[in-house]
């Protein structure tokens, strides 16, 4: 193989693969990335056999190949190469790869592209399309109240709906749950559960723009595949029943508060500085025009901050992990939150006051 590539746009390629290349594994071809030439472009692509991202570069095919070569030297070289032409050659006879640029060369060895496995080719199943801005808030919203508890793998990932051309993401690690709603662009496809991996999630929402382009979504009975922007992740599914998190959202309360989000966030930031470190628990009292929070850690001392309020309801107080607070807070768009609850011992429920498509629901902590 010999082709000229641009370095930017071929150390961008190589850092989008890379997210799904395998830091610990058994099999070192996952180390590596593929490089294959196809027409007039460069395929690259990583693995980890969970998640695979494949994506093609705009490149100079003087002759045609491919090669696998280690993710953590390619990355590291081609990173800091000037903004240059680069000039990649292979040797098929002994796996060797020629990278020049400018006054710069490197030789590195590398494996044959037959052993690196072939990521799977997904052309049917339920397909739709939404807009990647719109995805990555429905995705950044949720992700964070997924479960790291691998013993229960079917909290660790996402529960995706599909139905009535609606779609749903739902996050929970038993602690809080987390509930997004949105429209998808398709209205009559057929409906569809599957709990997506936390690790897809996570990637899939730091490549994704916040632009209004499409992104493509086909989901098979065990797989599905994400294609925008030149790119494709294909990501196995998790096996399990996801909890019926219908029963887990409150619908009644009996305090109902709107309350600037801002306000609340850098309160509660605040006194979680002098909370539990073991349990972060803040302790929040709802009078008639004021959410006042205080948390207390003995051997330091304690902080109490006041918000202004509108209350509806009964005067209440509850206890809550600061940091299950803040994550929701942090997301949410609009200018102010409902906060929603049903006395000290049940969860509370956080709403985005212009939207009622974004549901958090926080579980209570005894305060001591």
């Amino acid at each position: 193989m010999r082709i000229e590539i641009n370095q930017k746009e071929f150390y961008e390629g190589i850092q989008t693969v890379s997210k799904a290349v395998s830091s610990k594994t058994t099999l070192p071809i996952l180390s590596g990335i593929l490089l294959k030439t196809e027409e007039d472009k460069l395929k690259v692509v990583g693995t980890d056999l969970e998640i695979g991202i494949e994506c093609f570069i705009e490149a100079h095919i003087i002759k045609g190949g491919s090669i696998v070569l280690p993710a953590k030297y390619l990355t590291s070289i081609v990173r800091e190469l000037p903004n240059e032409k680069i000039i990649l050659t292979t040797e098929a006879s002994n796996n060797t790869a020629q990278i020049k640029c400018d006054q710069a060369q490197f030789n590195i060895h590398g494996s044959p592209a037959d052993e690196f496995p072939i990521l799977p080719e997904i052309e049917s199943g339920v397909r739709f399309t939404i807009k990647q801005n719109k995805f990555k808030e429905i995705i950044d919203q949720t992700k964070f109240a997924i479960s790291k508890d691998e013993s229960k793998p079917f909290l660790t990932g996402g529960l995706l709906i599909i139905e009535e051309g609606n779609i749903k993401l739902v996050s929970t690690d038993t602690y809080r749950l987390a509930y997004r709603e949105d429209q998808i662009n398709e209205k009559d496809i057929s409906a569809e559960k599957v709990i997506i991996p936390n690790k897809t999630l996570n990637e899939i929402a730091k490549l994704l723009d916040n632009s209004e382009d499409l992104i493509e979504i086909i989901i098979t009975e065990n797989q599905i595949l994400f294609k925008f922007s030149g790119v494709s992740i294909v990501s196995r599914l998790i096996e399990g029943q996801f909890p019926n998190y219908k029963q887990v959202i409150p619908n009644k309360n009996n305090t109902k508060v709107v309350v600037d989000k801002n306000e609340l966030l850098s309160a509660a930031k605040r006194a979680s500085l002098l909370a539990k470190k073991d349990s972060n628990i803040i302790k929040i009292n709802l009078e008639k025009d004021k959410l006042i929070i205080t948390s207390n850690a003995p051997e330091i001392g304690q902080a109490y901050e006041e918000v202004s309020i509108s209350l509806v309801g009964q005067e209440t107080e509850i206890a809550f992990n600061a940091i299950y607070l803040m994550d929701c807070l942090k997301v949410i768009d609009s200018e102010e939150v409902v906060l929603e609850l049903l006395g000290s011992l049940s969860p509370g429920v956080i709403k985005s006051k212009s939207e009622d498509e974004y549901i958090y629901v926080i579980m209570p902590v005894r305060s001591a």
